[in-house]
């Protein structure tokens, strides 16, 4: 046991000395470790949703988020940071695997395109030789 209290002792030593400089304060975000801890699962879900959605929003307006299905893939969002299914789709490259079951489930969006016709997998890999997932 006091093992465990002594590092925990450190690890708090050692944060409180890394604490940022007057004027030059990190960026935090709405969900602290204090805040989430008086959260139930569900409202903690909830506000990962909302913020999740807000983020592709974002995305969407600085052009990089161009999903093909509705609603737009969470994947890309969490794996990429931006999503190209709609122009991989078009080129007749591969999805992401929720733009792909989004596809599935009859919510593909463009115009055109056919279900048999869409290509994805679980390992998605990017066109441009990318990482694997």
């Amino acid at each position: 046991m006091k093992k465990i209290f002594f590092s925990f002792g450190i690890i708090a030593l050692i944060i409180s000395c890394q604490s940022p400089e007057k004027g030059h304060e990190t960026e935090t975000t709405q969900s602290s470790p204090d805040t989430t801890s008086t959260l139930s699962p569900e409202a903690r879900l909830k506000n990962i949703g909302t913020e999740l959605k807000i983020l592709k929003s974002e995305l969407a307006a600085d052009g990089k988020y161009n999903c093909c299905v509705n609603p737009a893939c969470d994947w890309c969002a969490l794996k990429e940071g931006e999503c190209l299914c709609h122009d991989n789709l078009l080129a007749k490259k591969s999805i992401c695997p929720d733009c792909g079951l989004g596809w599935h489930n009859g919510q593909g969006v463009v115009e055109g395109v056919k279900v048999g016709q869409v290509k994805w997998d679980i390992t998605h890999q990017h066109p441009a030789g990318g990482h694997k997932h």
